[in-house]
């Protein structure tokens, strides 16, 4: 027994030199969170379980309080300028809503560790802080508590009532309209799902980290030949970062989407603009490689089987499909908990979902194509997957 206090002491002090120096363990970050969560998971009480459950929103509720009020940049602003601490009367005040009310608001952001709490009316920021008020966060929270969050609450009655909508995301946002119809008339989720997006992905690798494409797709082009076409390819970015590593590319690069998104593109000269709905007929014939970046996860397989049988029949000898989604291993006994949660968001906004390898290779079957290779580069399932015409089988039209 006394050897088992000594150890458990020991990994006490070992946990709070964490806590207190976290720079010292970023080598080990992602396998000590995952070992922690673990533990703090079995270690909990089924009281503290339910709780933890039951409060599950709450930290983006009041993050996104606390960003619209300007509370957090109140607190940042006062440390900046030497205060020790804010009072929750001042706040109150610039951040218009009753004291109790903040206090109330407060007294939870502190427990989160996004703010320290020094007095029942006094608080002042952590290091965290800065950091829910950075581009990436503020967009974000915007996206996640605005757009998302009512989706997910109305998943369970959308799974209850078919029929009902749609989705759960117009179940939800008591719309007629799926996600992206319905930005358009909600420019500041829009901005803050376009933003959020671009942000998000800015600093991880990409899939022309793992392709060669120069080699492996542009040898021996005419001018005319076509190249790249990036279907559903929003602003652009992706032809932009191809040309960007490859200069002297030769043959036509083609960004296809609806009119009123290429018209506002900012992309290279050299790109073309097309509009093009991808569920019809792909006007544009043999090239080297048609591009899909996150299409198919937001819709269902009927929905996916429309869109690639619209570009199957468009296809040469030397075409194939270049698919930047998700793949998830069939198993991975270590999914993350952001791959399964987007997984649920994916079929809350959309009913669609994320898809296993196995799933990948169904669907293209059934398309009549077939899996040549998968690249993948995170460590969140991010993939290209290189798809060819299948020797055999059906075609869907």
């Amino acid at each position: 027994m006394g050897s088992f206090t000594s150890d458990t002491e020991s990994l006490v002090r070992q946990l709070q030199a964490v806590v207190d120096h976290p720079e010292q363990f970023r080598s080990h970050g992602p396998e000590l969170t995952r070992l922690a969560r673990r533990a703090a998971l079995i270690l909990e009480s089924p009281f503290e379980k339910m709780q933890r459950l039951a409060h599950s929103g709450t930290p983006l509720v009041c993050v996104r309080i606390s960003q619209d009020r300007g509370i957090l940049k109140a607190l940042l602003d006062d440390a900046k300028d030497g205060r020790s601490s804010t009072a929750t009367a001042d706040l109150a005040s610039r951040a218009k809503l009753d004291q109790a009310v903040l206090e109330t608001i407060l007294e939870y952001l502190a427990t989160q560790g996004f703010i320290d709490r020094i007095s029942a009316v006094e608080y002042r920021p952590t290091k965290t802080t800065p950091l829910l008020l950075s581009p990436i966060f503020s967009h974000g929270v915007t996206h996640f508590h605005d757009s998302c969050q009512p989706a997910l609450l109305a998943l369970n009655s959308f799974l209850t009532q078919p029929g009902k909508a749609h989705t759960a995301f117009e179940l939800g946002q008591n719309s007629p309209e799926g996600f992206y119809q319905w930005m358009e008339t909600h420019p500041v989720q829009q901005n803050a799902f376009h933003q959020f997006m671009k942000l998000q992905f800015a600093s991880l690798p990409t899939w022309l980290d793992v392709v060669d494409f120069q080699r492996d797709f542009a040898q021996g082009l005419e001018p005319n030949t076509p190249l790249f076409v990036d279907v559903g390819g929003g602003n652009g970015q992706q032809c932009a970062s191809l040309l960007e590593k490859y200069p002297q590319l030769g043959g036509r690069i083609v960004l296809q989407d609806l009119k009123s998104i290429v018209a506002t593109a900012i992309t290279d000269d050299r790109v073309e603009r097309m509009e093009h709905d991808f569920f019809t007929e792909q006007p544009v014939k043999h090239a080297r490689a048609y591009y899909f970046r996150q299409i198919f996860h937001n819709h269902d397989k009927e929905a996916c089987l429309r869109i690639l049988g619209a570009h199957v029949s468009a296809m040469g000898p030397d075409s194939v499909l270049l698919i930047d989604d998700k793949v998830i291993p069939d198993e991975d006994t270590l999914r993350s908990e952001y791959t399964t949660a987007l997984g649920v968001h994916m079929l809350a906004m959309f009913n669609a979902l994320e898809r296993r390898e196995s799933q990948w290779q169904a669907l293209l079957a059934e398309a009549g194509l077939r899996i040549k290779a998968i690249e993948r580069f995170t460590q969140f399932g991010d993939s290209i997957i290189v798809v060819e015409k299948s020797t055999s089988g059906s075609v869907c039209s």
